[in-house]
């Protein structure tokens, strides 16, 4: 099975017979190579003389500690998502859009945590698909050559589906959901190489730090 860019049906159907915790795992791997991009956007933000603690990377962790079978206080992650909802990225800068949606699927898998849907998975994947959308579509601006080019959104998604970056990305999510599906048990061993093997070197699944 290989998933495909925007191809949501396909991944229902895989995440529909996984257990909810493997459903929370492949959203918590998915979020691993969205942080980065956050992390850019609070350095920056610190720069700037912020000060705050970051919410995003705690909750994130907290996931991962819930998926090695912390027991879960609902109370803790329902606070965790109101206090890392109001450090959601909202004033502009060049690394807000891509912030944005690293916040977002984050917030998804918090909330994915208490209830662990099928749906609710494909909204951490959704912030993925629009990450590459619009940074894929940023660099096609950028270049010289084709930065007049009035293209139809057709064209430009299949300049997204073959870019490398997704090509990639669909290629790790394919990976994770086999191995989820070959993994009846979240081991810790397993858990450890789920959340390491999307660090890509300190790199976002755009390569960017």
């Amino acid at each position: 099975m290989n998933l495909k860019y925007g191809e949501f049906d396909i991944l229902e159907r895989e995440l529909e017979a996984f257990p909810s915790m493997h459903r929370v795992a492949f959203a918590a791997a998915c979020c691993e190579r969205l942080y980065p991009h956050y992390d850019i956007f609070l350095r920056a933000a610190r720069e700037d003389d912020w000060d705050g603690e970051d919410l995003f990377r705690v909750a994130l962790d907290e996931i991962w500690q819930f998926l090695a079978g912390k027991k879960v206080d609902v109370a803790r992650f329902r606070q965790l998502y109101s206090d890392s909802d109001q450090s959601y990225p909202d004033y502009e800068n060049v690394e807000t859009p891509e912030a944005q949606t690293a916040a977002g699927a984050i917030l998804n898998t918090l909330e994915l945590c208490l209830d662990p849907t099928t749906q609710q998975t494909i909204s951490v994947a959704k912030e993925i698909d629009e990450t590459l959308f619009m940074y894929i579509d940023y660099l096609r601006c950028e270049s010289e050559d084709e930065y007049l080019e009035n293209i139809s959104h057709e064209a430009l998604v299949e300049i997204v589906t073959n870019h490398p970056f997704t090509v990639r990305e669909m290629a790790k999510q394919s990976e994770d959901l086999q191995r989820l599906r070959e993994t009846p048990t979240l081991t810790d061993e397993f858990l450890q190489w789920l959340r390491t093997s999307s660090e890509n070197g300190g790199k976002s699944l755009l390569d960017l730090s």
